[in-house]
């Protein structure tokens, strides 16, 4: 059930961006209210369990990755689905900072190459013991409608094609939202993964 509510939440959330991409003013923003969107669908009779004498919600936000990932120290997920029932990381104290999560969703709004290229590698890492991995990598371009805003002219805009050679060999699938309110590129949404490109809008 939760793996469908989270890409049932996932393909809404991003349809709404592309409708109303102003919404948040930053990743951050998005974040909060992706956050707010999955939490009131998850059913109350699984949004919660025991850990330890401890009442947990599954749905936790920066909730941090079980090991470095090749980083100096630990690192943070922007929205990590706990499994459930619970299982922490073997050997690892205090057990309650090594939860296991069923399903990650990293964003990027407005994001270089590069960071979509490093969520990819987290999730993919060996050591990231998550089940179901998610990117959700957006584009707002105007002509400054917002100092957040890309320009149609930059250099930095992915392709649907670009993002499936990112993917390649990797076990993520990414729901790329373009909205362009210039025109210079097609706005559209699509999921991506290793098996290819749909069309979402």
């Amino acid at each position: 059930m939760i793996d469908k509510i989270v890409k049932e939440t996932i393909r809404e959330f991003c349809l709404e961006f592309m409708q109303s991409p102003y919404l948040c003013y930053t990743e951050h923003g998005l974040h909060a209210l992706f956050y707010g969107s999955i939490y009131s669908k998850v059913p109350e009779d699984i949004r919660f369990f025991q850990w330890e004498g401890k009442k947990v919600c599954i749905v936790q936000k920066e909730y941090p990755t079980a090991e470095d990932l090749d980083k100096p120290q630990r690192q943070h997920w922007d929205i990590a689905i706990l499994q459930s029932p619970p299982k922490a990381v073997p050997n690892k104290q205090p057990s309650y900072d090594y939860l296991i999560p069923n399903s990650v969703i990293e964003f990027g709004l407005n994001a270089n190459k590069e960071h979509l290229v490093e969520d990819i590698r987290r999730l993919s890492h060996p050591k990231s013991y998550i089940r179901n991995k998610y990117v959700i990598h957006l584009y707002r371009i105007s002509e400054r409608e917002s100092n957040r805003d890309w320009s149609p002219r930059s250099k930095q805009i992915l392709t649907p094609g670009d993002i499936l050679t990112l993917v390649k060999g990797a076990d993520v699938d990414v729901y790329f939202g373009l909205e362009d309110s210039t025109g210079a590129h097609e706005s559209g949404l699509w999921y991506v993964n290793k098996h290819g490109i749909s069309e979402l809008l």
